[in-house]
């Protein structure tokens, strides 16, 4: 016998024989490198020998054939919610919409009654078709085969249905997310060329804080669920950062707080929602932060010990528009564990801060924020004095822009 190079023997008489190499197998490679190819989601329903509905969460389903009409996926052969699914004839697989994200949380928790308080009307074949699928495909059982620790499940289509015209759900490196056409991020680019002609009003104002404070003034705004950079002036003398123009980061606790509740931003509950799933404690510092940032007018962040480089990484590949799933987790990871350094409760008179930066609404007689002022490259050591001081420069350079954008020409909204 020889080996060629996929790995394959020839016997004696020239057939191929699989052949598994002798190497240690890295499970967690695995995963990362299967995980960088998206996949849809579904659930597949049925209802069990009791007469129950049950059902499970695939990222697996894919079309197999088209005469005959054949589907299949692959559950685990571990799992019992595929054993009750196999107690009935048929199965029905939903295929999720991106607004369904909540729906798929659920069936993939530990919660017993999976259907409770889900709203659902029966197939043709009795099975459980989820109000709000983009589509359902009712099929028998073609054939199930064991295949390592899943089993490959063939379905003959007995029937099927498109539901409702919207976009599917998708799954890639462990984050759901949503595809998104050429005009949708279109649209988004025309929010962030606005926000910038709403910038170039107030630059003059954000150039005269920058000079006179020996800092680094910017305005930022929120376009598609993300806030950003669209206007930067660096004078200061001791932190030569990086051009921040274009930067973005997450909408997301802790940042993004002047934004949130105004209109055209993201609701309380959107902000939150942004954390995936987060415990209560950090729900409850997120909120008890966005209250102080309400009830100040304004918002601070302290600087950490030595973090600003890896803020400025995490920041950059978060900016880029091919950014992947892994790199806005790798944001709001870090976002979260220096989320203390953020609205800080107790400002005290007698002690000193590094500031990372402070912000200040910018106000449209709508009563939306559409800009922030931001105000970084501080010096180090400040106290509560200095602070206040800064904070006021920075309202008075609102102000003006506020006036500036409310006198602004009609043609500057288009």
């Amino acid at each position: 016998m020889r080996r060629n190079k996929n790995h394959y023997l020839r016997d004696s008489e020239g057939h191929m024989e699989a052949h598994s190499p002798a190497r240690q197998f890295d499970s967690a490679r695995f995963r990362e490198v299967l995980g960088s190819y998206p996949t849809g989601v579904a659930i597949v329903t049925a209802m069990d020998e009791d007469g129950l509905p049950t059902g499970m969460v695939i990222g697996s389903f894919t079309s197999v054939s088209l005469d005959p009409p054949l589907i299949a996926y692959l559950p685990m052969k571990t799992s019992r919610t595929f054993a009750r699914l196999r107690t009935s004839s048929t199965f029905c697989v939903n295929i999720l919409a991106a607004d369904q994200e909540p729906i798929c949380q659920h069936f993939a928790s530990a919660a017993e009654d999976k259907f409770a308080g889900l709203a659902w009307h029966p197939s043709p074949e009795g099975n459980p078709v989820l109000d709000g699928a983009v589509a359902w495909i009712d099929c028998d059982y073609a054939s199930v085969t064991e295949a390592g620790d899943h089993y490959l499940v063939l379905g003959g289509v007995l029937d099927m249905r498109l539901e409702r015209d919207t976009a599917p759900l998708l799954f890639f490196q462990r984050g759901y997310g949503r595809f998104s056409p050429g005009p949708l991020v279109a649209a988004a680019e025309r929010e962030t060329i606005e926000a910038v002609r709403l910038a170039e009003i107030g630059r003059d104002d954000m150039e005269a804080v920058a000079a006179e404070l020996n800092a680094e003034c910017s305005i930022v705004a929120a376009v598609g669920g993300d806030v950003v950079y669209v206007a930067v002036e660096n004078r200061s003398p001791h932190w030569r950062l990086r051009s921040r123009l274009g930067f973005r980061v997450p909408c997301a606790p802790p940042l993004g707080t002047l934004f949130v509740g105004t209109p055209g931003a993201p609701t309380d509950t959107e902000w939150l929602k942004r954390l995936g799933r987060p415990d209560q404690e950090t729900v409850d510092r997120s909120l008890a932060q966005l209250e102080r940032v309400r009830s100040r007018g304004w918002s601070i962040s302290l600087l950490g010990t030595d973090d600003a480089d890896s803020l400025e990484e995490v920041v950059a590949l978060y900016s880029n528009p091919h950014r992947t799933p892994a790199q806005e987790r790798r944001l709001l990871a870090a976002a979260k564990e220096r989320a203390n350094l953020h609205e800080p409760e107790d400002l005290r008179e007698d002690a000193a801060y590094d500031v990372l930066h402070l912000s200040v609404p910018v106000n449209s007689l709508s009563g939306e924020v559409p800009l922030v002022l931001r105000l970084g490259a501080l010096p180090r050591g400040a106290d509560l004095r200095q602070i206040r001081q800064w904070v006021q420069r920075l309202e008075q350079a609102a102000v003006s822009l506020e006036r500036k954008i409310g006198a602004r020409p009609d043609r500057l909204r288009a």
